[in-house]
């Protein structure tokens, strides 16, 4: 590339170096420098990574079996609403992690929908797996299945026809042409949606805080019990350390995979399968178990269960100021300031990846791999390095959030550009040089509102990711900027429950209309 295009880039490459990598180097010197003994594996922490990959083992196997049926029936049946039901199941990847886990409280609680309205009624039994192993399995797996969905079920779309016409005519049935032809070229996808799950799990946080309880703690969840509770900053270090070696080898494992396959086509499927009789069940199934859930997280902030009817006084409270003592502030200020953190960090994410992305199509291979870096990282190791980062600087938490926020939230956008970039006509570029424009120019007159869907789609996704992020907020939290998901927490480990729930559906439908934004650019364009 030339000196002028690094130019461009820079200003990425300084909010990469100084928000990002300098934090995580910070970590790894003051876990060696800071005196005594470095232990990796107490006992605690032993026991913890071992759950740890446990969990995410498991949770894994779990979105991998639900998120299978699923991208069977979008790469190979045809039916009606297939869009439809496509972008519903994608609904829960984009879910803010504390409205997912109070409309699991809601739904699969001991008096929750599931129970009191149709297992107990119907079946006289009850399904209770909250505070458990299974719950934090289920809530990963209803995270991470729509990941295992769209991943495998674009290679199966793409999968060349003339194999399958081939098995039939050799008198292969449905079910032989799939295990025997198509899942072993699929296998990769297959393995790297299994193994993506995998890291998501690994680096849970929420759902394993707020629906696993103080029995289970994850690495993620101990980094925080570590820094906030025991202010033990020494073990803090050693168990991020410990995590960083193994996310960073997940995720260059996963880059060979997509590197050698492929595995993030999003191919149309042409075919015509008639709908399998047990796509109905699944359907079924997949309903309750995902989209029971969000609706209830929904409800919840407007029904009182225990009178059945319709009420706004969960509402009331949280406006009244009654909660104000629990929250640390008021719920206008948790809205405000989770609009302004939100909407900055999303600015930034679009003018930084729509430029910094445009350089992808010169493959350079170093700027690919430190600007999609952030995905391996969670946004609790992240918020370590900035309380170490604040011992050489003064940073104030306003700062500190938008540069997390805008950090994390980046791969989506250069991810979005880049596709983007890729299909760009060259003639339109080479005809505004001509006539003399410079980079700026070009960027505002001619890039970005050609790039506009892509614009769209990459502000509301950093939007969403923003307005829901909880790990690295409460890390650094700061009562006098509380944001919308940390205070839906603090209501809900104080036992207000009901109001919780009100602020989560707030959350909750803020996100369904982003995502219908999201959605929109997408499907529209030509």
């Amino acid at each position: 590339m030339k000196k002028g295009e690094y130019l461009q880039a820079l200003p990425t490459i300084v909010l990469m170096v100084g928000a990002f990598l300098l934090p995580l180097s910070l970590i790894i010197f003051y876990a060696f420098e800071s005196g005594g003994h470095l232990d990796f594996f107490s006992d605690l922490n032993f026991h913890v990574t071992l759950f740890t990959f446990y969990q995410a083992v498991l949770s894994a196997l779990l979105a991998t079996a639900l998120g299978l049926p699923a991208a069977y029936l979008l790469g190979r049946a045809s039916f009606k609403f297939k869009g439809f039901f496509s972008a519903l199941s994608s609904v829960p990847f984009v879910m803010p992690s504390v409205s997912m886990a109070l409309g699991f409280f809601t739904f699969y609680g001991s008096n929750g929908i599931l129970n009191a309205y149709l297992l107990h009624p119907i079946f006289h039994v009850s399904f209770t797996p909250l505070f458990s192993l299974l719950g934090i399995v289920m809530g990963n797996a209803f995270y991470n299945f729509p990941l295992v969905m769209l991943i495998v079920g674009g290679a199966l779309a793409g999968v060349n026809k003339i194999y399958l016409e081939a098995a039939k005519i050799d008198g292969a049935s449905r079910l032989e042409t799939f295990f025997y032809v198509e899942f072993p070229l699929i296998f990769p996808s297959v393995a790297s949606a299994f193994l993506l799950a995998f890291i998501y799990s690994f680096t849970s946080f929420a759902v394993v805080l707020m629906i696993g309880g103080a029995r289970y703690a994850t690495i993620e969840v101990q980094i925080y019990m570590y820094l906030r509770t025991l202010l033990d900053f020494k073990s803090a270090a050693a168990l991020t350390i410990l995590q960083l070696s193994f996310v960073f080898a997940f995720a260059f494992l996963l880059s060979i995979l997509k590197k050698g396959f492929g595995i993030f086509s999003q191919e149309s499927s042409s075919s015509k399968a008639s709908f399998p009789l047990w796509g109905y069940f699944y359907m079924i199934f997949i309903s309750i178990f995902a989209f029971g859930p969000i609706l209830s997280q929904v409800l919840a902030g407007f029904w009182d269960f225990q009178g059945n009817s319709f009420t706004l006084q969960w509402m009331k409270n949280l406006f009244s100021g009654r909660m104000n003592a629990y929250i640390g502030n008021t719920v206008f200020m948790a809205i405000f300031w989770t609009l302004i953190f939100a909407l900055t960090s999303s600015l930034f994410v679009v003018l930084l990846s729509s430029v910094s992305a445009r350089l992808s199509v010169k493959k350079s291979g170093f700027l690919d791999a430190l600007f999609t870096s952030p995905l391996a990282v969670s946004p609790v190791t992240l918020a370590f390095g900035y309380v170490i980062l604040q011992g050489y600087f003064y940073l104030s938490f306003p700062v500190e959030i938008i540069a997390i926020y805008t950090v994390i939230s980046f791969p989506i956008g250069f991810q979005i550009f880049s596709s983007a970039w890729q299909r760009f006509p060259s003639f339109v570029d080479d005809a505004a040089s001509v006539d003399g424009a410079n980079f700026l120019t070009k960027l505002f007159k001619v890039y970005l509102p050609i790039l506009k869907p892509q614009m769209i789609s990459s502000f509301f996704f950093s939007f969403a990711i923003a307005i829901g992020e909880m790990g690295a907020t409460m890390v650094l939290y700061d009562p006098r900027f509380p944001t919308i998901s940390v205070s839906a927490y603090r209501l809900f480990s104080s036992r207000h429950i009901p109001e919780a729930q009100a602020l989560g559906s707030i959350l909750t439908i803020s996100t369904f209309l982003i995502f219908y934004a999201i959605e929109r650019p997408i499907w529209t364009e030509k």
